[in-house]
């Protein structure tokens, strides 16, 4: 019903965000996986940070079965309506951090392509993975691409080099060899 509404008068449907973000949550998996379709078709410019942040902390309760359909549809609306590269890289972490085991191969590959191509933050995300990969060293897929950037760029982890200002620096631990080693 509501996503015929939706093709009527979109702005009505999204005063009923919230709640359709809370049946993404329920116990039935028909209940989450239509109300996944439904806030993705709400996502928006203006709405896409507080939703994807939302789902992004889901992430650690949801039930294992939902997990991978929840990171796909977090990867879609990150990728389609991300404001900004960093915003994007971020948010992809945090995925990674969270439910990395559950994210497709092809997500994680995308994810290397675009750090890739933005050779303005490459030590900002080198320094993001690092950290990543201290709190979340049980995702394999962080793994990888953390230990992959680190392979790549480890320079610019060590000296500090391409640093946001926003950024502390930080001190690079033996971490590394328990992956190089």
């Amino acid at each position: 019903m509501l996503m015929r509404a939706l093709t009527v008068d979109s702005i009505a449907v999204q005063r009923h965000r919230a709640t359709i973000l809370e049946c993404v949550k329920d116990s039935v998996a028909s209940i989450q996986r239509r109300a996944l379709e439904l806030i993705y078709l709400l996502m928006n410019v203006n709405n896409v940070k507080p939703l994807a942040k939302e789902l992004i902390e889901y992430l650690e309760l949801s039930e294992q079965d939902f997990t991978g359909d929840l990171t796909a549809k977090i990867y879609s609306i990150v990728e389609k309506f991300a404001p900004e590269k960093i915003w994007y890289i971020d948010q992809m972490v945090k995925v990674l951090s969270e439910a990395g085991n559950y994210v497709k191969d092809d997500v994680w590959h995308v994810l290397i392509v675009v750090i890739s191509n933005a050779p303005d933050l490459h030590g900002y995300t080198v320094r993001a993975l690092y950290r990543a990969l201290h709190t979340s060293s049980e995702q394999e897929t962080i793994e990888r691409v953390a230990i992959w950037r680190i392979g790549e760029y480890a320079d610019l982890l060590v000296n500090d080099n391409g640093m946001l200002e926003l950024k502390e620096p930080i001190t690079v631990s033996t971490i590394i060899r328990r992956f190089f080693l």
